[in-house]
């Protein structure tokens, strides 16, 4: 095999293993139940996943990736979005969301919320920006204590992954596969895990500098065939109504949630949702 049919070929190998992240995501969560292994679930730009270290417990984020399930759904003027993750929780074809005790949701999709909360109840939680409240509602939940210890470890591990995302930006790696590598290392249990997978990554694409096209986008995921196909040199940023933004942050603990978790939504998208009631209003 000549050197550039082998680099090629692991690159495919490594590219593989990245999208088949979510779909380990389901046999993780069912057989961790046996060890006490739980997710909870998240939906919405600012629930501050680092708390939920603090329990030993997995955040996963529980919003529909595809379109599929929709030949399932009876629902009307919904953005695929909702419709999507509505349809997988009511019909329980979703491991993830079906083993989740908790899902917490924030106002960012006001719709979202109402519509979840109107079908799973007390599943869902709502989170206003109480991070004390937040903290009650885990613990009376899953019946678990809280670590300071390693909700601290979790932040520095967090700002850790979120620079190196940043860093893999400038390099010289396809614009979709940034992408999924940023959506897909989600869905990792081990924030330690997550961090060596990234470095793995990094390790095969050398820093240029690049200079992308930002696109303000709700989700990418369900639409990403067709902005690959549409742009070239973009970088999604998902700062809407899910997703987060991956750059170096300088603060530690609670601060570093401020931080990350307060900054401003975007006010214009470049790619809209057909029934989205809220996109550049």
């Amino acid at each position: 095999m000549r050197r550039y049919d082998w680099i090629e070929k692991i690159m495919e190998d490594l590219r593989e293993e990245i999208l088949e992240l979510r779909r380990n995501a389901f046999v993780e969560t069912i057989m961790g139940l046996e060890n006490e292994i739980y997710i909870i679930g998240y939906l919405g730009r600012t629930v501050p996943k680092e708390i939920f270290y603090g329990f030993d417990l997995v955040p996963l984020p529980l919003d529909g990736v595809d379109k599929y399930i929709l030949e399932y759904s009876n629902e009307k003027d919904l953005c695929s979005i909702i419709d999507s993750t509505l349809t997988y929780a009511m019909t329980k074809k979703c491991p993830l969301l079906y083993n989740a005790k908790l899902v917490v949701v924030d106002n960012s999709c006001p719709l979202l919320l109402k519509i979840l909360k109107e079908n799973l109840k007390d599943k869902i939680f709502f989170y206003d920006g109480n991070i004390n409240n937040l903290k009650n509602r885990v613990e009376d939940v899953y019946k678990r204590d809280f670590s300071e210890t390693n909700f601290l470890k979790a932040v520095e591990l967090s700002k850790n992954i979120s620079s190196k995302l940043e860093k893999l930006s400038k390099t010289n790696i396809d614009s979709r596969f940034l992408y999924e590598v940023e959506f897909y290392t989600q869905f990792i249990f081990s924030l330690k895990e997550k961090n060596n997978m990234i470095d793995r990554v990094l390790s095969h694409f050398k820093d240029v500098d690049k200079k992308r096209q930002k696109l303000y986008v709700p989700r990418a995921i369900q639409i990403l065939d067709y902005i690959d196909e549409k742009y070239k040199d973009y970088k999604i940023i998902e700062n809407f109504c899910l997703g987060e933004v991956f750059k170096t942050y300088k603060s530690s603990g609670y601060e570093f949630l401020k931080e990350k978790y307060n900054s401003e939504k975007s006010d214009k998208l470049d790619i809209l949702f057909q029934d989205c009631p809220y996109d550049n209003k």
